[in-house]
């Protein structure tokens, strides 16, 4: 396994915010998943370049059936040896080809799909949020490849101390090694770190097996079932995260 490469995008602080009421630290650092918690990545995007296949190849065929498909492959890819995120993406497609016996190369798909992803926004309150925190030492630990995802942040001017991909750290979230990555860059202790992301499997249960507490976002209103990981709270969108820190830092 390679060693992780963080990208230091501002200044290290050792600056650790502290309450009003109580002077006591929130938290010693943040880290957060990227997709769907800072970056709006949106479903519509495979939705268009599904249907591109479809009109492309065979137009009878369900757009919302074709990407089903896609997802199974796409989810259920063997990643050992290591496989980039752009890798599995053109696989799982070229399996959902040969499934509906689709005589095509995927590549031209994937590589709309690359250059569509690389304009994603951050989601409208991500900026206001992270000047708030700012001072909280911060990662981004995101299943991404590395150039791609630093290329979005800087698109969208987002800083952040060190950003840890799947690619850099040469394994998928919810492994212990990309979190692991994360916590020795910002050179802290995984109990006073708390992790948002908006994936149960992913974020909220990789990140609380080392003992790190964690944000669930949840913008979709998605149901969480008894059986699923529990966060230590749950926000619609990072507009809560302030005070949900305050919160969780006063029950330490």
């Amino acid at each position: 396994m390679s060693n992780p490469i963080p990208l230091r995008l501002r200044p290290s602080t050792k600056a650790i915010r502290t309450t009003a009421s109580s002077g006591r630290a929130m938290v010693r650092a943040i880290t957060f998943d990227a997709f769907g918690t800072l970056i709006d990545t949106g479903r519509d995007v495979l939705i268009r370049i599904a249907r591109s296949v479809c009109d492309d190849q065979r137009p009878s065929l369900d757009a919302e059936a074709l990407l089903a498909t896609w997802d199974r492959h796409f989810f259920a890819a063997e990643t050992a040896p290591f496989l980039t995120l752009a890798e599995i993406t053109e696989d799982s497609l070229a399996k959902t080809f040969r499934e509906y016996a689709i005589d095509a190369s995927p590549a031209p798909y994937v590589d709309r799909l690359v250059t569509l992803w690389r304009e994603a926004k951050a989601y409208a309150e991500v900026p206001r949020v992270l000047d708030t925190l700012d001072g909280v030492p911060r990662a981004v630990v995101s299943n991404a490849d590395h150039e791609f995802l630093l290329d979005i942040l800087q698109r969208n001017a987002l800083r952040f101390d060190a950003v840890i991909t799947s690619e850099s750290a040469q394994t998928y979230k919810p492994r212990p090694r990309i979190f692991e990555a994360a916590l020795e860059s910002l050179r802290v202790r995984p109990e006073d770190v708390i992790h948002v992301g908006d994936s149960l499997v992913a974020d909220v249960q990789g990140a609380s097996r080392l003992g790190m507490r964690t944000v669930w976002v949840n913008r979709g209103d998605l149901h969480r079932g008894p059986a699923d990981p529990a966060p230590d709270a749950e926000a619609h969108d990072l507009r809560e995260l302030p005070a949900i820190i305050e919160r969780l830092s006063q029950d330490r």
